[in-house]
């Protein structure tokens, strides 16, 4: 079965016997390779694949952290969502700050009293965002620091302040 063609062109006689020997004894020339290139191009092959199975196990790494990152992104999400305190019934703004610019959310009175000293906690879910509890948004931090959490920051008032048992109204508007 080797050289099936060959021998049915010498049935034929188209092809004589001598012709297709020399044209074999050709071909093993030109196949052979000196021991030392042989050598060299075995090594040359034996590193590709050794290159080639560490660029597919990083490339697996990767592939792995962004399945992991997605998965907890996805925890997260459906965390926040099963331990927000929106309330739908919110009438009064709270305003904080998002990187450069100035994020509004309605809250309660109670919500907006905990969020001011700092008991409750602001975390971004995809668009919107949603009051936590502050061990909530502790643990969402732990588990993605990317993620947006704003918490409130509690100045505490020096012990001589003058001013300490006046109460600063809450509704100013400047």
């Amino acid at each position: 079965m080797k050289n099936a063609l060959q021998e049915q062109l010498m049935q034929l006689g188209l092809v004589d016997k001598s012709k297709a020997q020399q044209v074999k004894k050709e071909q093993r020339k030109q196949v052979r390779i000196p021991n030392a290139q042989r050598d060299s191009i075995s090594q040359v092959v034996a590193q590709a694949e050794v290159d080639k199975l560490q660029r597919d196990r990083e490339l697996s790494r990767q592939k792995e952290l962004q399945q992991a990152k997605k998965a907890r992104k996805a925890l997260i999400k459906q965390f926040i969502e099963q331990n927000q305190l929106n309330d739908p019934r919110a009438d009064q703004v709270y305003n904080f700050i998002h990187g450069d610019t100035i994020k509004r959310i309605y809250v309660t009175k109670l919500q907006k009293e905990k969020l001011t000293a700092g008991k409750l906690a602001i975390a971004q879910n995809g668009e919107r965002y949603v009051i936590v509890e502050l061990e909530i948004a502790v643990k969402i931090q732990n588990m993605e620091a990317d993620t947006f959490v704003f918490v409130a920051k509690v100045e505490s008032m020096p012990a001589d302040d003058p001013y300490a048992e006046f109460q600063v109204p809450d509704d100013m508007m400047w």
